[in-house]
């Protein structure tokens, strides 16, 4: 990867100067690279406003929304820079390595002060293989993969997909007045979990679980497990 080859350049200005040969994959790409050999992920720049930048609070959202948009698919590898001194002494503290100048590999040590190291080009980042030492940090979780059981197609994720990410969809779409939508999504997704659970598609344990139990509860217990299963709503050819 031309990213990890030494002299190590900043990200950004080299990805506003491609110039139509994005390295941004198409949903179809994705879904294909999802389905096959995984997906390499790289992580540019978060930002935030200057009444929030020393929020313990602000940071953690970020973190969680990160992981929560990043777990499920199957990635190959996670690369990224600190955007600030503190950040990146956290993204390593979080399981993150960083990237050797000299060799282009990865390193346990830091044998620089993180000033320095900030100051300049520098990347962070994990493979899959690192990472199977490190699943119990935040960094190394999003490297958790199970291949899906739903075999869900796009329609079906994308309503699933909405449902699962609240836990009150109904509320939310009474106070958001959309109620043709709440009807609809939760017409969806009734559905197309009943086939499923015929089709015997849900792992033994979830079936037992899921079909003990008649309606609103039943496809609460969905939903709770799609949660559990975020590879249950991400792309891929199955």
């Amino acid at each position: 990867m031309e990213l990890k080859t030494p002299p190590l350049f900043w990200i950004g200005p080299e990805l506003t100067k491609l110039n139509g040969n994005s390295p941004v994959l198409s949903d179809k790409q994705v879904r294909q690279a999802n389905a096959g050999a995984g997906l390499n992920s790289v992580t540019w720049v978060g930002a935030f406003d200057t009444d929030h930048w020393q929020s313990v609070e602000a940071h953690s959202a970020m973190f969680a929304a990160f992981v929560g948009e990043h777990q499920g698919f199957l990635l190959k590898e996670l690369v990224g820079f600190g955007m600030s001194v503190e950040a990146l002494e956290g993204t390593l503290r979080s399981g993150a390595l960083l990237l050797s100048p000299v060799d282009g590999r990865y390193v346990d040590s830091v044998d620089r002060p993180l000033q320095e190291i900030f100051a300049k080009p520098h990347l962070v980042g994990l493979t899959r293989e690192l990472a199977m030492a490190r699943i119990r940090t935040w960094v190394g979780s999003l490297f958790v993969y199970h291949p899906p059981q739903f075999a869900f197609r796009p329609s079906e994720q994308r309503p699933a997909a909405r449902r699962s990410a609240r836990r009150n969809r109904r509320g939310s779409c009474r106070r958001t007045g959309d109620l043709a939508l709440c009807r609809e999504e939760d017409l969806a997704v009734d559905l197309r979990s009943r086939r499923r659970y015929r089709s015997g598609l849900i792992p033994d344990h979830a079936t037992e679980e899921l079909t003990s139990e008649r309606g609103k509860e039943k496809k609460h217990r969905l939903l709770v497990y799609l949660r559990e299963h975020p590879e249950e709503l991400r792309p891929a050819t199955l």
